[in-house]
């Protein structure tokens, strides 16, 4: 009886992490979504714009250039 109920609370609890980090999933890509909404109103790219998306840029020897966008980390959410 103990031992069903503590099995019980234990999938309770799963259930709400589960939920917790999808709504928090969300909220993080729509703010993601405003902000793109804001980037596509522009008129000149300002460096904060920039800065905003832009995690890092990297260029090596052969002058190839990786850009690491910062919304690419939520990737699989």
């Amino acid at each position: 009886m103990v031992q069903d109920k503590f099995q019980r609370l234990e999938l309770e609890k799963a259930e709400i992490k589960k939920s917790t980090a999808e709504k928090q999933a969300v909220i993080k890509i729509s703010a993601i979504l405003d902000q793109l909404k804001d980037f596509f109103k522009f008129k000149t790219l300002t460096s904060e714009m920039l800065f905003s998306f832009v995690e890092k840029i990297e260029v090596n020897e052969t002058k190839d250039i990786k850009i690491y966008y910062k919304f690419a980390q939520i990737e699989g959410l």
